[in-house]
Formats: structure tokens, sequence, C-alpha cells
């Protein structure tokens, strides 16, 4: 059965020509005239409307600054703390007080971290409110609806194809971490979410005559055990919410959801609606949410988000199409704040098969609106497809748990893509507990695999999560470290070598990086490369022809050497060379018949100070995304014995830091007992703590040449011979 949200038609019937002349003419002096109108319509129909007001907090109006009984004036905003947040609407609350007493509204719901109030309100009350100069927007409360559709299929690949199992076999799975799905009932004794459970919340409405609350006792709000699995027995009314849930955490030992390690918040905002109109073209009753309820549970998400370590939230229900952002939806603040927090909120695009459009309230620009693909690179026909999507994921015959039993249900639809990327969040968020939300965000998209549909001139990327956690980790970033810069020739002269090895010609792009810092200096791209050609290049020539970064601080002539970050459109191999000409010898020149060890955290045989002449410097690389620090572990390289450990000051991501061995010894006292007690002229040495390699540098001070001593060729293991056999046993096997 295919359910397409829709907004009530009811909410679009013409107000009373006298109705309409006055309202208008009274709004166009007030200033809070977001959604009035469709307000004004409803109430034009009904006689009533439910509303959502948007309170002033802390804002100058007419010259004056809005106080309240907590002194200063306290502007809500989305990256607040949520104690911060809830005083300033606590105060915004106290100013409004007194509009909503003079407008007679003695009913309404109020946020613990938002700066909203809702109420059911007459034309008058409406009127009222809107002129007040502490509400600064109205919007009608609107019906949304689930999105998912039944199939009959086999069990899927869904998780597979984001790359999901290869970040498990690194030890990402959201273990410590909690997903938030706001949906309907949930079967939390489905082996899949069995003991996964953190709360329960209930904030589904009743509203007239024909949509009533599931919550236990038939009344929003109910935070507690039981909650949120009214599931009553025959009913289908936790069918999608579980099934939603086991996609995100779900885990029975045998069947596995995306965030397999990951606990689980389930929070129930949908009612039952007995209205015809409302339910086509399915029958009724039904089972809707609205705006209202979804605010509701945003808001009780935001106050325990640091209790229950949630690191993303699921919606997959949806209202109307929109060809645009609709920034207007009360629920932008609440996703902002979330969002601040380094929250996603993934929300489902809509089964409209529409392209161009999504569905609210996908449409918000600060939520994580999830297209659906098959297990491939196929968008599926049902699924809305627009600029406004951030992200595709697997949405077609995924078997996930049913809402009535132990089984699996198979459904399809951007119900089911979103969990797939909510509970992705949670693996990205135990990988990287420090990324900003900007920085997972942008490394999901930017190693997602580029869908398209016929007749949309963008592509969507598909989610792949092991790839964005290796690219964010800086694997596989070609980083050289101190380059020599033109400025400095008496420090020798640098050359890259670029290899192609594929079969088609290709260019290399080089970004110079302040070596301390790892601030990007300027940006070289080089000519076309020929398949099976390579090219040589000085620094001069990169440093002359490349383009100076925005907002880049350096001097260039006062740069003495670079890190730069390598990246090329073919397969092959890089070179450093560098050439000191006082010598007349080239440095840096390595090859390995069986090819080069890639592990590049381990050193053997480093000079001591007792090689005086013959002076060993440690280079450390950050390749991750953070600033770290290196912690570098001494070993006898005639034992293995440990001796001791020293830990660098922070490096910034793309910098590093180069020290010799005689001044760490002088900050390891049992190094230095090696030294001088026990004579050691060696140290073998590993690197931990950070995400990127070491360099091994001898300055050999007689000649005054340096010799890179990093790369390490790999060892063939071959099998041991066989033991010799007894003569004994040899005559009785003969035997």
């Amino acid at each position: 059965m295919l359910i397409v949200s829709r907004l009530l038609s009811r909410l679009l019937t013409p107000l009373r020509a006298g109705v309409a002349v006055a309202a208008l003419a009274l709004l166009a002096a007030v200033p809070a005239v977001a959604d009035v109108g469709d307000a004004l319509k409803a109430v034009g129909r009904d006689g009533h409307a439910r509303v959502i007001m948007r309170m002033r907090t802390g804002q100058t109006m007419a010259g004056q600054t809005v106080m309240g009984q907590m002194g200063e004036a306290r502007v809500w905003a989305p990256g607040d703390s949520a104690v911060r947040q809830a005083q300033a609407v606590d105060q915004a609350m106290d100013n409004t007080s007194g509009a909503l007493r003079a407008a007679r509204v003695e009913k309404y719901r109020r946020f613990r971290t938002l700066p909203y109030v809702a109420a059911e309100v007459d034309r008058d009350q409406l009127l009222a409110l809107a002129a007040s100069a502490s509400v600064e927007a109205i919007y009608l409360v609107e019906i949304e609806r689930h999105t998912a559709l039944e199939t009959q299929a086999n069990l899927t690949l869904s998780v597979p194809s984001i790359d999901v199992p290869a970040a498990w076999s690194m030890g990402y799975d959201g273990t410590g971490l909690t997903v938030a799905v706001i949906d309907g009932g949930f079967n939390l004794n489905h082996p899949m979410l069995a003991g996964k459970v953190v709360g329960e919340a209930c904030f589904s409405h009743t509203f007239g005559t024909t949509i009533t609350s599931k919550c236990p006792g038939g009344a929003a709000p109910v935070i507690a055990v039981g909650a949120a699995s009214n599931c009553p027995q025959g009913s289908t009314r936790c069918d999608h919410g579980t099934h939603v849930a086991s996609i995100a955490v779900g885990n029975d030992g045998t069947n596995f959801g995306v965030a397999r390690g990951a606990k689980l918040l389930p929070i129930d905002v949908f009612s039952t609606d007995t209205d015809v109109a409302d339910c086509s073209p399915d029958p009724a009753p039904c089972e809707v949410t609205d705006s209202l309820a979804a605010l509701d549970a945003l808001d009780y998400v935001n106050q325990h988000a640091a209790e229950f370590k949630i690191a993303a939230v699921n919606i997959s229900f949806a209202g109307s199409l929109r060809d645009g952002f609709c920034d207007d939806d009360p629920r932008k603040a609440a996703i902002d704040m979330l969002r601040q927090k380094g929250i996603a909120v993934a929300i489902a695009a809509g089964n409209s098969g529409s392209t161009g459009k999504v569905a609210a309230p996908g449409c918000i620009s600060s939520a994580t609106t999830v297209g659906a693909s098959d297990n491939g690179t196929t968008v599926a026909s049902i699924s809305n497809f627009a600029t406004m999507v951030d992200v595709m994921a697997p949405g077609l015959n995924i078997a996930a748990a049913s809402g009535s039993g132990t089984g699996l249900a198979v459904k399809s639809g951007t119900s089911m893509a979103a969990p797939h990327v909510a509970g992705a969040w949670a693996i990205m968020r135990q990988a990287f507990p420090q990324a900003s939300f900007d920085q997972i965000d942008g490394m999901l998209k930017q190693t997602g695999l580029q869908l398209a549909r016929a007749g949309a001139t963008y592509t969507i990327p598909k989610i792949q999560v092991a790839a964005a956690i290796q690219k964010l980790k800086g694997k596989d970033r070609g980083i050289l470290n101190n380059v020599v810069s033109q400025n400095f020739p008496s420090l020798g002269q640098s050359y890259l070598r670029f290899f192609n090895t594929s079969t088609t010609p290709g260019a290399v792009t080089v970004s110079l990086r302040d070596a301390p810092t790892g601030s990007l200096v300027s940006t070289w791209t080089s000519p076309q490369i020929a398949p099976g050609a390579s090219a040589q290049v000085s620094m001069q020539t990169i440093e002359t022809n490349a383009v100076p970064a925005a907002g880049a601080n350096q001097t260039l002539t006062a740069i003495g050497s670079y890190n730069l970050d390598i990246a090329a459109t073919f397969p092959g191999y890089l070179q450093h060379v560098l050439w000191n000409r006082t010598a007349g010898v080239f440095a840096n020149l390595t090859s390995c018949g069986t090819g080069l060890v890639t592990d590049a955290t381990m050193i053997p045989n480093i000079h001591s100070s007792a090689l005086a002449t013959y002076v060993s410097r440690i280079r450390m690389v950050n390749t991750g995304v953070f600033a770290s620090k290196a912690t570098l572990s001494f070993t006898d390289p005639a034992s293995g014995l440990a001796i001791g450990a020293w830990v660098s000051p922070e490096i910034p991501s793309g910098g590093s830091i180069e020290i010799s061995v005689p001044q760490i010894e002088t900050q390891v006292p049992a190094l230095q007992t090696a030294v001088r007690a026990g004579g050691a002229l060696q140290f073998n040495v590993a690197l931990s703590g950070l995400s990127g390699y070491l360099q091994h540098v001898v300055d050999n001070q007689n000649v005054g040449v340096l010799v890179d001593m990093s790369p390490k060729c790999a060892l063939t293991v071959v099998p041991a011979p066989a033991a010799p056999v007894a003569k004994a046993a040899e005559l009785a096997a003969a035997k």
C-alpha cells in the first residue's frame, strides 16, 4: 500500500470574505505574520486551529529590550547548552504569559529548551496573539504520515552496501552511543531490540473528535517505561517504528542493524485518526502525527542528549512536497540546536518519486535528508530526489524486525533509508567523538558513491561508512613532510616525481601547507601526465605557479619548507628527491624489489647520542583531521624490551614536528641511563596516539648530508624446514 503524506485538505478551505478582509487588515499592522494566514483558514472553517507560537527571547523591539524576572535579557541560541536554552525559554515565557492571558488562552503547551508555545485558538485569540510584541511568529500544526511501502522480498544486503561490516571490523559499531527514533509504537520485546532501550517517551496528541492519543493513559506527554511500546494485540501500530529502529541499532546475534552496538531511545508521536479524508488513500482508522508532536520529541531529545549520549535522531515520516527549503518550519530551530551539539537528524525524503522536490520536514536545510536506493547504485523509483537531499542509503526490500512476534518483516521506502544513515552517524561518532558535525557530514558525502537519476543534472552520494572513517583518519592521505622551499637553496633543492601507471592521462594536485601549523598556503596542479609516463617537477616550478589560498597569511618567501598534500587522478607512485648541491649528493632515492612496507609507525635502529656525528632526527606527521599528540615508545633493539616513552606537543592536522634523539634523551631519564650506563648506541621506536607516520632522518655532520632512513622493505616469509625424523621412526615407516 502506498502511503503518500499530505496536509489536511480542510486547512485549505477559504475564509469567509468578511472575516478574511478584517483579518488581513489587522495582520498588516502586526509583527507575527508567519503562517498566520494558514491558521486563519483553519479557523474560518472549523472555528479553531492548533498553532505553534515562537516567542521573542531577549531581542529589542521599538528600542526596548525584553526583560524577564531573571534580570539580563537572555537570547535563545541553537549552540547554547540545554541549561542556558531552558533559562532563555523560562524568561521568554515570563514575557509571553501576559499575552496569553490577554488573549484568554488558558490551556497551552510549552517546551523546555525551545522558545515555543502551542495552543488551540479561535479567531479572536489568534489575532490577539499575532498582534503581541512578545510573539515572533505563528505556525499552523500540520499532519504528517509514515513513508514506508509494504513489499514481498528476500533478505537484503543493505548494511554491507554502505560499507558497514568493514567499520565493525575496525571496532566501530556505535557502542556507547544512542540513536533516538521518533516514530510510532515500538515492539521493544523483539530480540533485535531487547536490552537496548535507555528510556521511553510518548508525545502522541488527542485533537478534536477524530485524533486520539496512544500514550498510556490517553494523554501526552508520558515519560516512563512502556510509554513508547503501546502495541495492541493484533494491530499493526508498532510495525513501522520497530522496523525502523532495528535498521538503525538492531542486534539479535544473527540479524544486525547498522549501529549494532548502539542503544535506542524510542519516542512515540503517532495518534489514531478516524477521519476518512485524513487517512485517504488508506482506510480509516490510520496512524498520523503532526509537527507539534515532533517538536515535543525534539525538545525532549535536546534535554537528554548528554545523558543518553545521543549521536543521531531518526524521523521517518513526511508531510507535503516542497520544491525548496522550508526553513519557516518551527522544527528547524530544534534541528539547528541538535546539529550544534554534533547530532544529526536523519529525515526521510518521502516516497512520491519526485525529482526536484522533497517532503516536509526533510526540506529543512539543517536536516540530514535521506533518499532511497537499491543495494547497488540505482536510485529507487519511489524516492524523492532533489538537491535538498543530502545523502542516499538503501531503502528497497529491507528485512528488519517485525512489529509483532519475533520474526522479520520486509519493507521499502525512504523510511528505511533514513535509519541506515542515523546508525551510520552513531558509528562515525564513536570513531570520532571530537569531530564537528560538518567534519562527519562532509566526509560521508565526500566518500559516498555518486548516484544519478535520469532527468536530474546533479548526483547525490550514497554513504560508505568505513571509507569515510578511513578518510577522516587520514588513511591514504598523501602527505610529504618538510619539502625544502626554493627560498633556502642552502638546504638543498627538492624535486617531486610522479609516475602514472594507469592507461589514461591524469594530473596531480599539490597543496602546499606551512609545516609547523598545517595551514594551507597555496595549490598547484600539474599538466596532464600521459599513461605510463613520469614527470619530475622542481619546487621552484611548483611555488612559482601555485595559486595562493584564500585568506593565507603566510609570506611565501619566509617559508623554509612545506608539508605537501598530494592528490592524483591516476594510480601510480610518488617520490621526493632532495639534491644537496654542496655535497653533490641526491637523498631520499628509495627502492625495493618487493615494494616498500607501508607501515611507517615503527623505526628500527635510530642512533642514540652516543653516535654524536650521526644524529638521528624523528619527524612526526599528523595526517588525521584532529590536532593530537604523538607518543614515541623506545625499546632495546637487541632484546625488544621497553626502555621509555616520550610524548610530543600537540601537532595540528596536516602539520608536523621534528626533534633529534639527543633532545628526546634529555627529557626521558631512562634513555639517558641506557646511553650512559648501558652504552646503548641505538633504539627502536614505535608511534602511537597519532594518525600519521614517522620519518627517520640521519644528519651526517661529517659531510653535511641528510639521509632518509625511513623506507623499509618487506621480508618474505619462508616456511621452516621440517624437523628431522628419528632413525627408528624412519625404519618403522619404511616397514
